[in-house]
């Protein structure tokens, strides 16, 4: 007789309560957001003791276990939605999409070809042609989507390489008659490099390109240092220009380098993970007009489509191009249709086979929202971040160190408090110093979040808004509290 099958699931009334419990507590959260500590207030070592049991061997109460999560899980969490969360590139999220992410969890589908997961895929399809729209790609284009912003890179990047020999993905770099050169400027995002190195050119093929007085790069250079790399012998893979730089949002001019690019028969690929959706924006809409012309650009839903992680995306101009870095056959893959179904698989166009339904978030919160009304946030977020410039440049204790194309704001501390630790009173104190210290002491004290960046030499506080929830009264709170944590410095 054999072994009676193990539990592995609840009874109906034990989901209820575990589900309703669990609900009860994502409204919450969302209810509190902006009204709790920002940044927890643990140490690594209080985290380790937290989780720290061996592996369970014998089942746990679900509740319990839901209880740990609120109290050690949540507890010792950012919160990413709070509206002074300043830091990186940090998507607000919204509770739509953590809904969806919900349902996407219950249905479990593994969103590799349409025989496995026919309405995700159809899903998938349709919101990758929405984003098409959103930037001006034609409606032969194509994409996937993927884990976040690195990720499309990597994918742009192989579909670039494997587009300049017919050979690339069989015999990889080898099949180059020279070596290859990808061009990018000098505030590119640590995504290329691991990209190009990932993809066999390896990161000393990345050369870098001079960027003018606002980080923005140089088209006469790029296309001297494109002249110079032909006549050597090498292989332009492709240009890679910035569609919001990460440090300051600098927004390279796109529609100049689709020129050069043009000139000079290179693949242009646009990083446009954190700006391209201000497409949507009316202030920003002239300036990104340039990416309707690119072969293929990153962008990222998690970031200023508002969406919980995960959510990236690839577009590519020629459809063709991904298939030739990507698809591969398998016994084990091979789609078996019938004349009433599709036979698109998603190996075919992105280096992933098991995928999760990132889709449907952005499905239903474009649905339920609108893409207007998300421009118009965006456009708030444009516009928060120019005020908060305005307010840096009339305070007498801070200096701004960047234009602010988008929504980053790059300034530094220079109140009078440094001079006690200069080595004399007619010593300049250290303000890189001043500002590193400064940045961690705002950070722990839970109110509000920034993130830093290197400008020519000088250390920046960086305030960057992509969060829906945030108003001009957190601003004012922001500089008021990095006033106050500099008195304690």
């Amino acid at each position: 007789m054999s072994a009676p099958s193990p539990v592995l699931d609840l009874t109906p009334d034990q989901r209820e309560q575990l589900g309703r419990a669990a609900l009860d507590w994502v409204l919450d959260w969302f209810a509190r957001t902006g009204t709790r500590r920002l940044y927890p207030h643990v140490s690594a070592d209080q985290l380790e003791q937290a989780f720290a049991e061996r592996v369970p061997r014998e089942p746990q109460d679900a509740r319990a276990v839901l209880a740990q999560f609120a109290a050690d899980v949540a507890g010792g969490s950012r919160d990413n939605g709070h509206p002074r969360m300043f830091g990186y590139v940090q998507s607000s999220g919204s509770y739509v999409g953590a809904l969806a992410d919900f349902l996407a969890s219950a249905l479990n589908q593994n969103v590799t070809s349409w025989r496995s997961a026919p309405a995700a895929t159809a899903v998938e399809r349709r919101v990758i042609d929405w984003m098409k729209q959103i930037v001006g790609l034609p409606a032969t284009a194509d994409g996937v989507l993927v884990s976040g912003g690195s990720m499309a890179n990597l994918v742009g990047l192989a579909a670039a390489t494997a587009s300049v020999h017919p050979d690339v993905a069989r015999r990889g770099v080898r099949a180059l008659t020279g070596d290859p050169v990808v061009y990018a400027s000098e505030a590119v995002h640590m995504s290329i490099p691991k990209a190009a190195a990932i993809v066999g050119l390896g990161r000393d093929s990345v050369r870098r390109v001079a960027v003018d007085p606002d980080r923005r790069m140089r088209t006469d250079a790029l296309d001297r240092a494109l002249e110079e790399d032909r006549r050597a012998g090498r292989i332009p893979i492709c240009v890679v220009a910035n569609a919001g730089e990460v440090n300051t949002g600098a927004i390279d001019p796109v529609e100049a380098i689709a020129d050069v690019c043009a000139a000079h028969r290179v693949w242009l690929h646009a990083d446009a993970a954190y700006g391209g959706f201000a497409a949507l924006a009316p202030s920003a809409r002239g300036a990104l007009s340039g990416l309707a012309r690119v072969d293929s650009m990153s962008l990222d839903p998690h970031k200023w489509l508002f969406m919980p992680v995960d959510g990236g995306c690839v577009l590519v101009r020629d459809p063709g191009t991904l298939r030739r870095a990507f698809s591969y056959a398998a016994d084990y893959v091979d789609v078996v249709a019938a004349a009433d179904m599709s036979e698109y698989a998603f190996w075919d166009y992105g280096p992933e086979l098991t995928r999760r339904f990132r889709a449907l978030k952005i499905w239903m919160a474009l649905k339920t929202f609108g893409v207007d009304a998300i421009g118009r946030a965006i456009e708030r977020n444009i516009q928060l971040a120019r005020r908060l410039g305005e307010l840096v440049d009339a305070a007498p204790d801070f200096e701004r160190l960047a234009a602010v194309p988008l929504s980053i704001v790059c300034f530094r501390y220079t109140g009078a408090m440094n001079t006690a630790n200069a080595r004399d009173a007619t010593d300049p104190p250290d303000l890189n110093e001043v500002n590193r210290a400064l940045l961690l002491r705002v950070q722990r004290a839970g109110h509000s979040y920034l993130s830093n960046a290197m400008i020519d030499g000088r250390f920046a506080l960086r305030a960057c808004m992509v969060n829906h929830r945030t108003g001009e009264e957190d601003l004012a709170a922001l500089l008021d509290e990095i006033r106050r944590c500099a008195r304690l410095v």
